[in-house]
């Protein structure tokens, strides 16, 4: 969902002395998709070191989940959708309440529901305007998912 290219690296790996990892001055997203701006917090003790980090799917955002423990958590999360998906003339991003998936009645389509602060919802099921959905279950919920400390 994100991508780059080798000429946007920028080779500060030399420089911080870990080679495992790259630096880069910009990502492109090519789908027009929702996606998470997560803040991810590691902490040992009193010392906490906290960064941004731009997961593109719903099973990505599962898998960090699945990671938290102890010493590594969610602070906050923020839902990005386009255009067409919010509603508006651009790129949006709210505060993210929770991520279900949905199952349509008819034809048990997955797909996935969001809620964002202010009541509002987006899905990107295929039949989310016909269809009636059901939640199958929460994978995100700020409430459970986020902490402070």
């Amino acid at each position: 969902m994100f991508m780059t290219y080798r000429h946007a690296e920028l080779p500060l790996s030399k420089l911080f002395g870990d080679n495992r990892v790259q630096h880069w001055q910009f990502v492109e997203q090519d789908v027009y998709w929702p996606w998470f701006y997560i803040e991810f917090i590691r902490g040992e003790g009193d010392d906490r070191m906290s960064s941004m980090l731009m997961i593109p799917t719903v099973p990505a955002l599962q898998r960090l989940l699945d990671e938290q423990d102890d010493h590594s958590w969610l602070a906050q999360a923020l839902l990005v959708t386009p255009a067409h998906l919010n509603g508006s003339q651009r790129w949006m991003m709210e505060p993210l309440v929770e991520v279900s998936v949905a199952v349509d009645e008819k034809d048990d389509n997955l797909g996935y529901v969001y809620k964002v602060e202010g009541g509002r919802s987006y899905s990107t099921h295929p039949c989310s305007q016909e269809a009636d959905l059901r939640t199958s279950h929460v994978v995100f919920s700020a409430s459970n998912h986020l902490r402070s400390s």
